[in-house]
């Protein structure tokens, strides 16, 4: 992976941005896509492989760069989200990757003038959170807001949902402030906005974009089925006709129902219909509805249930479910005449029997974006060929006066047909205006018939021999692929082999990601992740440190699981590579410590038994029904909580057992180390020890504890042929059931303000939401006060970072706990001792007048039972935890030479 920087000019990058520069061969290797799978022969054709790639955080950054590589004739990409794939945003000549994702505020929402103003790394569905709150709401937004940024969509060009009414995305942009070629900051307004929109940063880098707004209103939505193409495509022309006053207008074939409702294993709607979705805002039901109903019976269709409508609208960011089929599929996006979409529809299916899957959303009156989709799989030697079904599909469209979506970098030799003559030269005059030596994403737009210079002359010619058998080459790679068997062979195990692939790069997960939010490289994502397994997997890059480095951040939050496109189960995709790393000889330094700890002392802190006990005040049992776990962290640094949940059941006359000290680690520490042997000789252990005491049941105070015994155990002791029929539950839990029976009742009025934190592995792992808040609120005398993000959306604490990254540590603790002091609460409730200790050392550390408390403190002080303030003793063992982890990272094992000998 040769960088062709010299030293200097790497060393000019860094003294301009720090840390916020990279040129490692990870991180480069992850810039060098988009969204797009784009065959291995085509890929090779450009130097997709960036130099460098750097993250500027504001204008005058920018502009510094800008200068720079003008001066050293270093070519500059810019970079939204890459959430498309048409090539816009990867290099096609090396360079420097400008990654805006730093640059993510909204400067401001102007509810007079009916305008937001943001920083281009803005991601969509977040500038729509902020408006709500302000009583606003966009006009138009693509289909992918989840992870699309507003500078991204500007400069790639478009429509969205919203369409319908307000046309394509530059209809609806006031002006773009722009980094020119040569430097200079300038705003686009008016007609001189043809200058960037849509020109892929081809003219400059996009600083700032002002979009225009509406008065937000309740969505009213309606879904009307059609038995027919024909009625469906004559019921959208006559909709347009008669003026209905809607905002957006969706449809999509019956493959595309089918391939939908089969990869969510939920069939709601009928596959051998048209299916038309119409938006509107409730204030025009009255103006909107009978007609549509009318329109609707008139050309033979059904209006459908309500229930399905809303359904169908909640799930329009996903319209690659069915990706995971595939695991891959070719796409082909074109903007269609209104009046040819039967017939071009009605080709398409016939010739692709079906299999071509589409869905649509109307652009104005007139036209319809069409998506369409063909399953295929990248690892079979077909694909290449099943490629060029997308070609084919584009040209159908030119014939009947279509076009292509956009051009991007794959369909320049397109940009006559899409722009037409006189306004393409009018383009390429302009850019070569203020870009002589041609460095800001060269290889877009432009045809190579105009840039004498463009770097994708061979994948322009490539893409035009394909295009002239495209009909014939597609469909023998359909075939190829549909025939061609398994033969393909992966160094992982099947189930992370076929998510890796079926991974839709949307990069939905970027956006809530907890590592990739304190740090924000695309390596630290999941999409990073899962395009470096497939990579790996290819044989392109071998599983060295460096690569296990960048596969390792994850604090198993499963706040990706929630948004995956296809409903990867990432969180422990994650967890089972590390195991992955043992076997290539790659250890975690700080789990090493830890490792070390638990093998010969019992738990995570290397604290004796016995001293780690002084918290136990009450009568316990060695033999019985329930049992308690006090883990690691709960009856040590936090042992405030094992000491209250133990009092407890001694106040309600609930005998219990507790294993003393032969209560060792759970084993998690030796999971998430890889150190799979260890793990099972602990929950061999652990096992045969609750089964020697006759416990049904176990109560957990550690979420860690409580995921890695309900998951991790039973799958051990189903490899390990060992019995496991306990059931395990979180203290929380039990607390909620004790109150519905009635055995638990609360007498000592709490009078304070209290905000909730979901811990992950009780919150998403398990779904325990309601649980929790259920004991809270029958506390007499507590209000509870929601904070930004909670239940699915809640933030992660982000404590597992510690053995990779204090930073991000840091950031999570801090974004949270200032969630918690906009509630003006008094309190920041946990019920888990990493949470806990995070939080009460980030209080103290900020300064601020929530303060941590743990629930069953709370309870106690309910029912009249002491509780003591653990926040001296978390401040000392968290010093204690960041002086052993603060060199922890992912190294190559070292075997002493005598060993070795």
């Amino acid at each position: 992976m040769k960088n062709n920087l010299t030293t200097g000019q790497m060393n000019k990058i860094q003294r301009l941005l720090g840390d916020r520069a990279r040129f490692d061969k990870i991180e480069r290797l992850v810039y060098s896509h988009d969204m797009g799978i784009m065959p291995e022969q085509i890929r090779s054709l450009i130097r997709c492989l960036p130099d460098a790639v750097v993250q500027p955080i504001n204008v005058d950054e920018i502009i510094e760069i800008v200068k720079m590589a003008q001066t050293e004739k270093i070519p500059i990409v810019p970079r939204g989200a890459a959430s498309a794939g048409f090539g816009g945003s990867v290099p096609a000549k090396g360079g420097i990757v400008l990654d805006l994702v730093r640059m993510n505020k909204v400067l401001e929402i102007d509810n007079k003038k009916g305008t937001a103003t943001v920083e281009p790394g803005v991601i969509w569905s977040n500038l729509e959170s902020e408006l709500v709150k302000q009583g606003q709401t966009l006009r138009t937004y693509p289909s992918s807001s989840n992870s699309s940024t507003v500078g991204g969509w500007v400069a790639q060009g478009g429509c969205g949902y919203g369409g319908y009414e307000y046309g394509e995305c530059g209809e609806n942009i006031v002006s773009v402030d722009v980094v020119l070629p040569t430097g200079e900051l300038k705003t686009f307004a008016g007609e001189e906005i043809a200058n960037v929109y849509g020109l892929c940063g081809t003219t400059g880098i996009i600083v700032k974009v002002i979009v225009k707004l509406r008065e937000i209103d309740e969505e009213r939505v309606m879904l009307s089925s059609f038995p027919d193409l024909k009625s469906a495509a004559d019921f959208l022309t006559n909709l347009s006709k008669a003026k209905v006053p809607v905002w957006n207008v969706g449809f999509s074939t019956p493959s595309f129902t089918a391939l939908k409702q089969k990869a969510q294993e939920h069939y709601s709607l009928p596959e051998d219909e048209y299916l038309v979705t119409i938006v509107f805002p409730k204030h025009r039901r009255s103006a909107a509805e009978k007609q549509v109903k009318e329109l609707t019976a008139k050309h033979g269709g059904n209006v459908m249930r309500d229930k399905l409508a809303e359904e169908e609208w909640r799930e329009k960011f996903y319209p690659m479910r069915f990706k995971k089929l595939g695991p891959t599929f070719v796409a082909s996006e074109v903007v269609l005449p209104i009046g040819k979409l039967a017939q071009f529809v009605s080709e398409v299916e016939e010739k692709y029997k079906g299999e071509f899957a589409m869905e649509g959303t109307m652009v104005g009156v007139g036209e319809i974006s069409l998506l369409g989709f063909m399953l295929t799989d990248e690892r079979k030697l077909g694909f290449p060929l099943a490629y060029a079904c997308a070609l084919d599909v584009i040209d159908a469209a030119e014939k009947m006066g279509g076009r292509v979506f956009t051009l991007g970098m794959y369909f320049t030799d397109r940009a006559k047909s899409f722009y037409g003559q006189k306004e393409l030269e009018r383009i390429w005059e302009y850019k070569q205006s203020i870009d002589a030596e041609g460095i800001m994403n060269p290889g877009k737009v432009i045809p190579p018939s105009l840039d004498k210079q463009s770097p994708i002359k061979m994948l322009s010619g490539a893409m035009k021999i394909a295009n002239a058998g495209s009909g014939v080459i597609g469909l023998a790679g359909r075939l190829l692929t549909k025939w061609q068997k398994g033969e393909f062979s992966s160094p992982l195990e099947e189930d992370l082999t076929d998510d890796t692939f079926a991974c839709a790069m949307c990069g939905y997960c970027r956006n809530i990601c907890t590592v990739f939010d304190a740090v924000p490289w695309e390596s630290n994502s999941p999409r990073g992740k899962y395009f470096i397994l497939n990579q790996y997997i290819k044989g392109k890059i071998k599983l060295d440190d460096e690569v296990g480095r960048a596969l390792y951040p994850c604090t198993t939050c499963k706040k990706c699981d929630t948004v995956c496109q296809v409903r990867s189960h990432n969180a422990h995709h994650w967890m089972s590579l590390r195991y992955e790393f043992s076997k290539n000889k790659l250890h975690n330094t700080g789990l090493e410590i830890i490792r070390n700890n638990v093998l010969n002392i019992g738990n995570f802190w290397g604290v004796p038994g016995n001293e780690r006990l002084n918290w136990l005040d009450v009568p316990v049992q060695t033999h019985g029904k329930l049992a308690y776990w006090s883990g690691c962290w709960a009856s040590t640094i936090m042992d405030t909580m094992a000491q209250n949940s133990t009092r407890i059941l001694n106040a309600l006359e609930i005998p219990f057992v507790h294993y003393g000290e032969k209560e060792q680690c759970c084993g998690l520490y030796l999971s998430l180390g890889g150190y799979k042997e260890d793990f099972q000789t602990i929950v061999r252990r652990n096992l045969n020890m609750f089964n020697e005491s006759g416990v049904d049941t176990i109560l957990f105070s550690c979420p860690g504890c409580y995921a890695t015994f309900n998951e991790n155990y039973r799958q051990i002791a189903m490899e390990l042929g060992l019995e496991c029929t306990i059931r395990f539950k979180h203290i929380a839990v039990y607390l909620s059931e004790l109150i519905g029976e009635g055995r638990l009742k609360f007498k000592v009025p709490v009078h304070s303000t209290v905000t909730y934190h979901d811990s992950c592995h009780v919150g998403r792992w398990f779904g325990h939401y309601d649980e929790p808040r259920n004991v809270l609120r029958a506390i007499p005398g507590l209000e509870l006060r929601e904070m930004e993000h909670i239940k699915e959306q809640g933030l992660c604490c982000g404590l597992v970072s510690a053995f990779d990254s204090l930073a991000s540590v840091s950031h999570s603790g801090m974004k949270r706990v200032q969630e918690a002091e906009n509630t003006k609460a008094e309190w920041l409730v946990t019920n888990c001792a990493g949470c806990g200790s995070q939080f009460n050392a980030t209080c103290h550390a900020m300064g601020t007048k929530v303060q941590q408390a743990d629930l069953t403190e709370l309870v106690s002080k309910a029912l009249g039972i002491p509780a003591e303030d653990p926040s001296e003793k978390v401040g000392a063992y968290m010093v204690q935890c960041v002086e052993m982890l603060k060199d922890s990272v992912l190294t190559p094992i070292v075997v002493p030479a005598e060993v070795r000998k």
